[in-house]
């Protein structure tokens, strides 16, 4: 699973997944900082799986065209340092993950 953050998002959460083994990239890593929320969700579209981001305006505009793959996750954790919200972040993907994976199996049988 390729996960792209958005430059909103605290930095230290690209460390955190990719020390969970995902695919990660940040606008930051990628030198993207003050991109239009069009051309990154173009960009997130193709080349990736989830993309994170704590703008709630950018999720609602980009909800009337959705990408095949592509699903765009408005991150609603409270503002905190950076090691909290990482925290909570990582307990609430990790609940989120899953809850999808026993949906997935429900839905097999």
């Amino acid at each position: 699973m390729r996960i792209l953050l958005d430059e909103n998002i605290p930095r230290k959460l690209l460390a955190a997944l990719l020390a969970e083994g995902h695919e990660v990239t940040s606008v930051k890593s990628l030198q993207l900082q003050g991109i239009d929320n069009g051309a990154l969700y173009e960009l997130a579209a193709v080349d990736y799986d989830l993309c994170f981001t704590r703008d709630a305006e950018f999720s609602r505009r980009t909800q009337s065209k959705p990408a095949a793959r592509l699903k765009l996750v408005h991150v609603v954790i409270p503002q905190a340092r950076q090691d909290e919200f990482v925290q909570q972040f990582l307990i609430a993907f990790s609940k989120n993950r899953l809850v999808e994976s026993q949906e997935r199996r429900r839905l097999a049988h």
